[in-house]
């Protein structure tokens, strides 16, 4: 049995020698970013063959900048994806990165690579684009005691194509003390149905078609790197002020709200 295990023994450790054929081997791959990331929060990283993810891990954004992420697989050309920026969002079945019910999107960035994988060791350079944008609200008008929401039609994003995935986005802004400046965070829209809600109680007050006026302006959520919105909402007159990252400022009227 001894003599068994020996020769056993004996065949892994040659299965990989520099004279046979090494396609079978692993290999070391590295991911890093060609630049300091750009965001706080967790770095996930998934290497995909075939349509199906061979290797995923989750990292410190320390961690990854100091060249960390050094992941062996096996060596096949490889897709490699990268988000950052995750604090609050959720990898479900390392398919998904869901936006939690009643959450905002995380400030991710994301890209995705190709890695041939061809030798005992591969590095894999990546440049993350934002894949979120801010809304800045002004909301003038508002009535005592309401309450603002922001709901759309995007919960998050698929891991192996960083495509939008459609579900219920519905959270409450931060807003300041005075209690008319709003911040929410959106991930990349598939459609224009984003929608500013305002409650008084359990009751809806007013509901603003806010994504119909950002498509208006010529907003393109392709854009590899979302722009931020601004939008100054007055209840009392109808109107919608909408500014995109220092476009030219444009009035849309609203319509049946």
């Amino acid at each position: 049995m001894k003599r068994i295990l020996c020769f056993i023994t004996v065949l892994l450790l040659c299965s990989c020698t520099v004279k046979e054929n090494r396609s079978f081997c692993p290999c070391e791959l590295l991911v890093y970013s060609e630049e300091p990331l750009k965001t706080d929060g967790s770095v996930l990283v998934s290497v995909i063959q075939d349509g199906e993810v061979v290797k995923q891990g989750m990292m410190s954004r320390d961690d990854f900048e100091s060249g960390n992420c050094r992941l062996t697989v096996p060596r096949r050309p490889s897709q490699v994806t990268v988000f950052t920026g995750i604090k609050d969002m959720n990898a479900v079945s390392g398919r998904l990165l869901n936006i939690r019910f009643e959450h905002q999107c995380d400030e991710v960035y994301s890209c995705s690579d190709v890695a041939l994988l061809e030798g005992d060791s591969y590095e894999c350079p990546v440049m993350p684009h934002k894949n979120y944008a801010r809304l800045f609200l002004t909301i003038l008008g508002l009535p005592v005691e309401s309450a603002v929401a922001v709901s759309g039609n995007v919960k998050g994003y698929d891991i192996l194509s960083l495509d939008p995935c459609k579900g219920l986005f519905q959270c409450s802004p931060d807003k300041d003390q005075d209690g008319q400046e709003f911040l929410v965070r959106l991930p990349r829209q598939l459609d224009d149905g984003l929608s500013l809600d305002v409650l008084k109680g359990n009751n809806l007050f007013r509901s603003v078609p806010i994504g119909s006026m950002i498509a208006a302006s010529g907003y393109s959520y392709d854009d590899p790197d979302l722009l931020d919105i601004t939008l100054t909402v007055d209840l009392s007159k109808s109107f919608v002020v909408l500014t995109v990252s220092g476009w030219e400022t444009e009035t849309y009227p609203i319509v049946e709200y």
